[in-house]
């Protein structure tokens, strides 16, 4: 194997096709073992048993203009980015699988939330921008695991100086607003 190839596989990171249970990249057009397209493959939502839950549901119907009620994984993929500033969140957990179904996601705001923990968020492996400003975060370290931030705004919380500092030092191409 490549030196290349190795660098690569390390930035890669892997779930289960939807659709067959292989082994995908996250960054995939197709899976590799049965063919299905992206918007399928990556699709949590289409999974038995799992549904968007009804806070998201709303915020994207609301966002795009499209009518209320059951989302198909192809309205999904075309999500770029969820705004839930001020919303009451019980279960970020949940909320978190949910956002998992968005593919495409780039941007999540969730500023005003009353956020005390942000563990979950690090499945969130794809967002360039993220918007936690005023809520309770005092730990950083979850959001060290999203590589691919631009841009994280954190401004509000009650976080010590330490904890910014680990997160320039983990996302050096990331700005942080505090």
């Amino acid at each position: 194997m490549s030196t290349e190839r190795v660098r690569q596989s390390i930035h890669m990171a892997m779930t289960q096709c939807a659709e067959c249970g292989g082994e995908i990249s996250t960054t995939a057009e197709t899976c590799p073992h049965c063919g299905a397209p992206a918007v399928v493959a990556l699709a949590i939502a289409s999974q038995e048993g799992f549904r968007v839950p009804t806070i998201l549901q709303e915020a994207i119907c609301a966002s795009l203009q499209w009518p209320k009620g059951e989302l198909a994984p192809e309205q999904l993929a075309k999500v770029e980015s969820v705004k839930l500033d001020e919303a009451e969140i019980d279960c970020l957990t949940e909320l978190v699988a949910g956002l998992r179904a968005l593919p495409n996601l780039k941007m999540l705001g969730l500023k005003c939330t009353g956020l005390t923990d942000a563990e979950p968020l690090k499945a969130l492996i794809n967002l360039r921008y993220l918007y936690l400003e005023k809520n309770k975060l005092s730990s950083a370290a979850p959001l060290c695991e999203l590589k691919q931030l631009k841009q994280l705004w954190l401004y509000g919380n009650p976080m010590p100086r330490e904890e910014i500092i680990l997160i320039e030092q983990a996302l050096p191409k990331c700005e942080v607003f505090i």
